[in-house]
């Protein structure tokens, strides 16, 4: 019986183990659209060439960074939908697989349109002070940050286009981090036209439900789904008619004047430093330590070898003297002989330890 319980638990870990690299070698999207070139894809922490980068096949984990005036389109491959990445956006695809699609928005600003999701499958995306999950809308999440707020608070807004968004937003009042107990999670429905705001830092976050900011939705308007432009179709996201008209280059300054200190920071946080090396690789100073202990261990080695044949010669020699009747000069041959293969023995312990 035991026996049978191992296998079982030995099949199934099998089993998960292959499905998992399945999944990880299966694209879960692909770019379909860029404005420009500037976009960095960090892959299992290499980043990758993106000197073309429609249609480039994107992977669970992986890492997009636009720069600034670049927007992209991605497609979900399972199930199609549609993602915008504005420009000054770092974003993170969680996790593709199983039916579930979890992304995670660092900074800037994204918009989805998600078909109608079926069964049990789910569509999230999350920064550190909300988490938006839809069954099939279309919808944004902003993260951005402005040189007004203090350093480290960053405010993100979730909204609505067409149908609805379950919001769950992170609370942290002043008093609960000052008893240092953990962040209050708060559910919220946002419905078309309207925007859950969630402002502060780790030490202080408020959320407030609102109607959803013309600004907000002139500049996708601006910016909307190519697919949507090129059949000249009616933007999915209309302007009301208010007065004054919708501040856009306003909206454009805010994002631009936390560019420094949330992008930038973002950006940071992903992409790779000059010297960074990936697991299994080795860095070019250690490369050249490496290089050093290799001279080291030749020289050794080579001054080893001929000390030995020095020595080698000097005791046939002395074998040759003892031959002939010299007993005295076989004496002092062989004498010398071994003090000479003594003297080897520093480089051979100098070829052996000079690791890197």
């Amino acid at each position: 019986m035991t026996e049978r319980c191992l296998r079982m638990l030995a099949v199934l870990v099998f089993s998960l183990a292959v499905q998992g690299l399945v999944a990880q070698d299966k694209a879960a999207a692909m770019i379909e659209f860029s404005s420009g070139e500037d976009i960095v894809v960090i892959r299992a922490g290499r980043r990758l060439p993106t000197s073309d980068p429609i249609g480039l096949e994107l992977y669970q984990g992986d890492q997009i960074q636009t720069g600034r005036g670049v927007f992209v389109e991605l497609r979900v491959l399972a199930g199609s939908s549609l993602i915008k990445l504005a420009e000054n956006t770092t974003f993170v695809l969680e996790r593709l697989s199983d039916g579930e699609t979890s992304l995670r928005l660092v900074y800037g600003r994204i918009r989805a349109k998600v078909t109608k999701l079926a069964g049990s499958d789910t569509f999230t995306v999350a920064s550190a002070q909300a988490i938006a999950g839809v069954r099939g809308t279309d919808f944004g999440v902003d993260v951005v940050a402005t040189k007004a707020m203090s350093v480290g608070a960053t405010t993100t807004r979730a909204y609505c286009f067409e149908g609805a968004v379950e919001v769950t937003a992170f609370v942290q009042p002043g008093s609960l981090a000052d008893e240092g107990l953990e962040p209050i999670p708060r559910a919220y429905i946002v419905n078309a036209g309207e925007m859950l705001k969630v402002e502060g830092d780790a030490r202080n976050a408020e959320a407030t439900k609102e109607s959803l900011d013309d600004a907000i939705r002139e500049y996708w308007k601006a910016n909307d789904y190519v697919e949507d432009i090129e059949a000249d179709e009616t933007p999915s996201v209309a302007a009301t008619p208010t007065e004054p008209e919708a501040p856009v280059v306003d909206e454009r300054a805010i994002f631009e004047r936390g560019y420094a200190e949330g992008y930038a920071v973002a950006r940071a946080e992903f992409e790779p430093a000059p010297d960074y090396v990936p697991a299994g690789y080795i860095s070019e100073s250690e490369l050249e330590e490496v290089r050093d202990a290799a001279r080291l261990q030749a020289g050794g080695i080579v001054a080893a070898s001929l000390i030995g044949v020095g020595g080698a010669a000097m005791a046939a020699w002395g074998g040759v003297q003892a031959a002939s009747g010299d007993s005295a000069g076989a004496v002092y041959s062989l004498t010398t002989a071994a003090y000479i293969s003594a003297a080897a023995i520093p480089f051979l312990i100098l070829a052996l330890f000079a690791n890197p």
